[in-house]
């Protein structure tokens, strides 16, 4: 649950702590009655999760927020619901990485059905500059403060949620706490519905939800390149685009050079996950372009079920994204990410550092301190080995272009 375990965070810089002084009242709000008829229809499967979460994000002008179920047995995550516009990456780095780092699950699954966990209660601002689950994942995203709470647990499964308000802005008031109170009740009781007439057709539910909601082309393969799931965008990517196709069940490549490039990806993905000391390098793999197609790549990112909840099933499994060539300037971070292994923050900044900002310009930018931006900084250099800021845009770009 990347988005809904959110940090109680300030930065040192006392121009962000003044920007705190309001917020902002959305000018449309659904009624209460509309809220709380909105969460028992999707607990019944009438309307998907995403409106009532969305609705309750918005009525209290927050971030945005998630709801899963987890089994309290393993950790596997069984489901997972997030209400609109939370990105889908940072739902991956949270099942990838994150999630061993969040020190409030615990704190949760040991409270009442419906109490409430209030983030801004229990931890300073040492503390979350000082967690990289904070410092590295949330706050990149622009979370802040987190309201979450254990709707429900009965064999063996918790449904949890959490609401999170914006970077920059004040966190759960009175009147934000009043309104949570109000529908906890309702929250509680859908979570026991949904559970009991949920079905859950494979393990890697969670995980192909996600994939399901990602714009990019993304597939889910076996060890052996056996597609087990591709979301809608892959499938006009293949259609589209003759690099990639399909050969008895299995992704291949076009031409001996790529489909050479693609075994050996999976074989050094083979190797990482059998060392199973750390986490399986990402692999990036370019792709020249076809008849009139843009120049693609290719990142591959191996999923340890132990070591990512279990979302993408009981088997070990390769997330392949196309990342296609936009014809905006904008680069491409998740590509960063993945040829540099870089964190969401360390992308960032780097992005701060490819635009030709300085670091007190970075900073303000990202509303973080200077001395954050000069530890992620040190970071990236040493990732891209590079030592200065010229070597290090130009170590970007070669990515960006091939």
């Amino acid at each position: 649950m990347m988005m809904a375990w959110c940090a109680c965070y300030r930065d040192r810089d006392s121009r962000w702590r003044l920007s705190c002084a309001r917020v902002v009242v959305p000018q449309h709000k659904c009624t209460m009655n509309e809220t709380i008829a909105a969460i028992y229809q999707t607990a019944a499967g009438t309307r998907p999760w995403s409106d009532a979460l969305t609705q309750v994000t918005h009525q209290l002008d927050l971030k945005g927020c998630q709801m899963v179920g987890v089994s309290t047995a393993r950790g596997a995550v069984l489901c997972s619901h997030v209400s609109d516009g939370t990105p889908s990456d940072a739902e991956l780095e949270y099942i990838r990485t994150y999630h061993g780092l969040d020190p409030r699950i615990p704190l949760l699954l040991g409270q009442k059905d419906g109490q409430w966990l209030y983030d801004e209660d229990i931890y300073d601002d040492a503390f979350a500059t000082c967690n990289p689950y904070y410092r590295e994942l949330l706050i990149p995203y622009g979370a802040r403060h987190s309201a979450t709470a254990k709707l429900f647990e009965q064999d063996g499964e918790a449904m949890l949620v959490g609401f999170m308000s914006r970077l920059g802005e004040p966190g759960f008031t009175m009147q934000r706490r009043q309104f949570l109170e109000s529908v906890t009740f309702h929250l509680c009781q859908a979570a026991g519905i949904y559970h009991q007439t949920r079905k859950l057709t494979t393990a890697a539910f969670a995980g192909t939800e996600l994939l399901r909601r990602m714009p990019r082309p993304a597939m889910l393969l076996a060890m052996d390149r056996r597609v087990v799931f591709m979301n809608d965008a892959a499938r006009r990517h293949l259609t589209q685009n003759s690099t990639l196709l399909f050969s008895r069940d299995r992704l291949t490549a076009f031409g001996s050079k790529f489909e050479e490039k693609l075994e050996l990806a999976f074989k050094a993905l083979q190797e990482d996950i059998g060392r199973e000391q750390n986490i399986p390098k990402r692999q990036i793999i370019r792709l020249e372009p076809g008849s009139g197609a843009p120049a693609t790549a290719l990142s591959l990112t191996a999923f340890v079920p132990s070591a990512s909840l279990y979302a993408f099933g009981l088997q070990a499994q390769v997330l392949l994204i196309v990342h296609e060539r936009a014809s905006s300037s904008a680069p491409d971070l998740l590509l960063w990410e993945a040829a540099f292994n870089f964190t969401p923050a360390q992308s960032r900044v780097a992005l701060e550092v490819f635009r030709g900002h300085s670091v007190n310009e970075a900073a303000a930018s990202l509303t973080i301190a200077p001395a954050t931006v000069k530890s992620h900084l040190k970071e990236v250099y040493w990732k891209t080995e590079t030592t200065r800021q010229s070597q290090l845009v130009l170590a970007l770009a070669r990515v960006e272009t091939g």
